[in-house]
């Protein structure tokens, strides 16, 4: 266990900006190596914002009649008055901004100060600088390099820019669309095809510095069956048995794998319903609009039957010319022109209403389908969470039986001692007794 070799975290974090940026003092940091800390860039939420949507958001506005469409502030449209220094979630599932957490090892075998620690400080250093430039969808707008806690690593902020909307704004939060037009596919496996390139760009700069990795474990930015899943619990519990630390780092993060593929799969969901409805919306909008038309020529066919009702009088000055009134010469040259595409216009406007039709049923029952869908991922991520919550509490049960068998051991450490000190002193006393009467030792 002393040897093992170190491992790579890339799991996504809590989003807490006062702990990220120091702005409170928390117990488990070391204030006097605050200083070492690096931030490569720190930007507040209201400016990412506005770099980010600022611009799509008032083009959306300008073209909006209604002035309850316009969306006038972002952030507010979809957080409400949500704290920006915490992760706030959208009715639709978009978060308000997102955070990993990159480390490399633990305290045993990558401490900071350590020759190992400072290498994978370095590490980060590098993986850091390339970030942005291979996420191009992801804005990063805080990033910070914590060297006051046990090991070197990065809390990452980032907002998800998505483009090629065809609905609202032409640039969205939207972490599926962004990682899609990265080249990740659009599918509930995106994310975690992103996590797994990204890890191996840390192996790849590992080698670079000579640094040796442990082997990846079936879990840790991998996909895994519920059965794997209960294997690699199994395992974290016998390494509880030696080392408490190890067995806490495991959890946290299984738990991120499990809570990030489950909301993934989630996200992907949402977001495929939420493109549905506006497709049948969008379906519904053309229908109506060739009612409209369909309506429309089905008048003109109604004028036509009535001008095939038209009579004409002799005229009295030619036999082969006929007289009829002004009005309905006029309805019958305008018939003439229109007639004949009148008729092929409806037909063609028939058969695509029924196609129209036939697609929307479609539509609907997709929608169908997808909520059926959502409904049983809902019901798999309580039951993930639980199994975390049985996990856990089978770690604090293992954890204070671990502290009971201690306080055990040391009451008697304690009490051998003073069954060796009663001894001593017995002993002590037989040897004086022994010299008092003159005998041998």
């Amino acid at each position: 266990m002393k040897n093992r070799l170190p491992t790579i975290s890339h799991a996504k974090g809590r989003g807490q900006m006062n702990h990220n940026n120091r702005t409170h003092t928390y117990s488990n940091v070391d204030q006097s190596r605050t200083k070492d800390n690096v931030t490569y860039v720190k930007e507040s939420l209201d400016v990412a914002y506005e770099k980010c949507y600022g611009e799509a958001q008032r083009a959306y506005d300008v073209r909006q009649k209604r002035q309850d469409r316009k969306i006038n502030d972002y952030y507010s449209h979809l957080f409400g008055e949500a704290s920006k220094l915490s992760v706030a979630e959208a009715t639709k599932g978009q978060q308000s901004y997102y955070e990993m957490v990159i480390g490399i090892g633990d305290k045993d075998t990558c401490p900071v100060g350590s020759a190992n620690g400072e290498v994978v400080s370095e590490i980060l250093d590098e993986y850091m600088n390339g970030f942005r430039e291979r996420n191009p969808g992801f804005y990063v707008f805080n990033a910070v390099k914590h060297m006051d806690e046990k090991t070197p690593h990065i809390h990452l902020n980032y907002l998800p820019v998505a483009t090629g909307y065809e609905k609202g704004m032409v640039a969205q939060n939207g972490h599926a669309k962004a990682l899609e037009k990265m080249g990740y596919g659009n599918n509930k496996m995106s994310i975690n095809k992103w996590r797994k390139n990204e890890r191996s760009i840390i192996r790849d700069i590992c080698k670079k510095h000579n640094f040796e990795l442990a082997e990846e474990k079936k879990g840790r930015g991998k996909t895994f069956t519920p059965d794997e899943f209960k294997q690699i619990r199994d395992e974290a519990k016998e390494e509880l048995k030696s080392d408490l630390d190890i067995m806490y780092d495991i959890k946290e993060e299984l738990r991120a794998d499990v809570e990030e593929e489950l909301l993934s799969e989630q996200q992907y969901l949402v977001n495929e319903i939420f493109e549905q409805k506006q497709a049948v919306s969008s379906l519904k909008d053309e229908k109506t609009a060739f009612q409209n038309e369909l309506d429309r020529v089905e008048g003109k066919r109604r004028m036509l039957e009535a001008v095939k009702a038209y009579t004409a009088t002799p005229s009295k000055l030619n036999k082969d010319n006929v007289v009829i009134p002004v009005i309905q010469y006029n309805d019958l040259k305008k018939t003439a022109i229109e007639g004949a595409q009148n008729t092929r216009q409806l037909k063609e406007l028939r058969e695509k209403k029924k196609s129209l039709d036939g697609m929307e049923q479609t539509l609907n029952d997709r929608e169908v389908t997808l909520s059926n869908k959502e409904a049983s991922l809902d019901g798999k991520l309580k039951r993930a969470n639980d199994e975390t919550k049985k996990y856990k509490q089978l770690y604090n049960q293992e954890r204070h039986s671990t502290s009971g068998l201690i306080a055990e051991l040391s009451q008697q450490k304690g009490e051998t001692k003073r069954w060796e000190s009663n001894y001593n002193n017995l002993y002590n006393q037989h040897v004086k007794l022994k010299r008092s009467k003159g005998l041998e030792i």
